[in-house]
């Protein structure tokens, strides 16, 4: 059984709460950017940004809205940007991400406990 595209949703899981909302939210974050990008491929890449910020910033007023975890959630912002690449010669785009300290220090806090773990097991 193939879940829906509605079920792969983080937000929509059962156990998004708490601390497990910001594994989800993270996993929900580079699922949106990369949505954004593939569906605006034709487009300019500053529609692509613009597209991709309304999509994050839809993303965590979904987290806010349900209440997930506010204290990590409420009024936290991501802001999206190209930065040029200096080691590359050709100056390639890459996309930052340029997140509130509240939040982004959760993230981290989150992605280590989960890289612990996993060398435990």
């Amino acid at each position: 059984m193939n879940p829906s595209q509605n079920e792969s949703w983080g937000f929509l899981h059962p156990e998004c709460h708490g601390y497990n909302a910001i594994l989800f939210f993270s996993w929900d974050l580079a699922k949106t950017i990369e949505q954004q990008f593939k569906l605006h491929a034709e487009s300019s890449l500053a529609v692509q940004l613009t597209e991709a910020q309304k999509a994050v910033d839809r993303l965590l007023n979904q987290y806010v809205q349900i209440q997930a975890n506010p204290k990590a959630f409420e009024g936290q912002s991501i802001t999206l940007k190209l930065e040029r690449d200096s080691s590359d010669a050709e100056g390639t785009p890459v996309l930052a991400l340029q997140t509130s300290p509240e939040l982004e220090e959760l993230i981290l806090e989150m992605q280590s406990q989960l890289q612990a773990t996993q060398t435990i097991n």
